[in-house]
């Protein structure tokens, strides 16, 4: 993890190679942000009698809040990143952008409504503090475990394909090479008085095996087997609600 990740992101020229670059159509983020989308977009309703108010932690450029749109009553995006957010604004990104200081986000909750928090691709690279942060956020919007839930990936599962390649490969620190495993995630949760309701896996493989030529058989074997066999997901979404 980089020490100053949570910097990198207030310069306009990472946003932009962030955004158009990594998740531009055919990558690999953009692949798995498309399966990711789409399970979303089953989830939600079957979830939630009535459509909740979407709070995303670490918004970054609103993709969380894009992929729910239409199916959320409102839609809050909290980031330190000004760049961020601006980015999601030229983006198109639905609901309510806020740009919070560190440890400041307040969720802006709904008396009766049902809350759904989500933090995409923020736990891998933080530390423990930040981590902590991201909890506390939650309980304010999920004081019980009626209130709704909350949702955190880590795309970088240790019990996955992505170990061996740390095992066995080059480590690039640059990267900010990290791996949580699903120990150390309901650790988190139940710290903060969470209980693990279930996990979606999105890719078993990693960004180097879509590469030609094996872009097609990753993509097909991900597409048949990441979400049965989601505990090896290299990319995974943990569901949690409040005990």
């Amino acid at each position: 993890m980089a020490s100053n990740y949570t910097e990198v992101f207030q310069d306009p020229t990472a946003v932009e190679k962030y955004a158009e670059r990594t998740y531009a159509p055919g990558t690999f983020s953009s692949i798995v942000s498309g399966r990711q989308t789409g399970w979303l977009r089953g989830f939600v309703p079957s979830a939630f009698q009535t459509p909740p108010v979407h709070h995303d932690f670490a918004c970054g450029t609103g993709r969380v809040s894009r992929m729910l749109a239409g199916l959320v009553a409102a839609s809050h995006g909290y980031d330190t990143s000004e760049a961020m957010l601006a980015k999601g604004r030229e983006l198109g990104t639905p609901g309510h952008a806020h740009l919070v200081g560190p440890g400041s986000a307040i969720p802006q909750t709904v008396p009766g409504r049902p809350a759904l928090v989500t933090a995409f691709r923020f736990v891998l690279n933080v530390d423990a503090g930040l981590r902590d942060q991201l909890m506390d956020f939650a309980s304010m919007a999920l004081p019980d475990a009626d209130a709704g839930f909350l949702l955190v990936e880590n795309h970088g599962n240790a019990s996955s394909l992505r170990h061996l390649r740390k095992t066995f490969g080059r480590l690039d620190t640059s990267t900010w090479f990290q791996e949580l495993s699903h120990q150390e995630m309901t650790d988190l949760f139940d710290r903060h008085g969470y209980e693990l309701a279930g996990m979606q896996g999105f890719t078993l493989f990693t960004q180097g095996c879509y590469r030609k030529p094996w872009t097609g058989a990753a993509k097909a074997v991900d597409g048949a087997l990441a979400s049965p066999f989601s505990k090896w997901a290299t990319d995974v979404v943990y569901i949690a609600r409040r005990r």
